[in-house]
């Protein structure tokens, strides 16, 4: 019996394994004027660090989430919502979560323009392991 229990955990935490620890994804400038970007998603034991860098980092605050969809085509109402983009940067722990939650389903990191054009925009990145 502990034998078999001790398997099942074996496997657990190989299929676990499956999916990278830490994941550096690229934002696409969207819409003019458009920000290129990066986002790191780092795996921790209580959830997902996301750390963003926007290259334009305009003055104020710029929203960003993850929204479920493609960047062409997502959902407008977001899954999650991260930590504000101020001057270029923004970081996030997202608790109860995994990087396999993310890559298993069909998720973008969008940044919008600002509070004031929330459906505007300006970067989107999807969350897929590269190939």
């Amino acid at each position: 019996m502990a034998f078999g229990a001790a398997m099942i955990a074996a496997l657990a935490c190989a299929a676990a394994g499956a999916y990278p620890s830490t994941l550096t994804l690229r934002l696409y400038a969207q819409n003019r004027p458009g920000e290129p970007g990066t986002a790191t998603l780092e795996q921790l034991p209580a959830g997902v660090k996301i750390v963003v860098k926007m290259a334009g980092g305009q003055n104020g605050t710029q929203p960003i989430h993850i929204h479920t969809g493609t960047c062409a085509k997502l959902n407008p109402v977001p899954r999650y919502t991260l930590t504000n983009i101020v001057h270029g940067s923004s970081t996030t722990t997202i608790s109860g979560i995994t990087l396999g939650d993310l890559l298993k389903g069909t998720y973008v990191i969008d940044v919008h323009e600002s509070s004031a054009d929330i459906k505007r925009y300006v970067a989107c990145a999807a969350i897929v392991t590269p190939k």
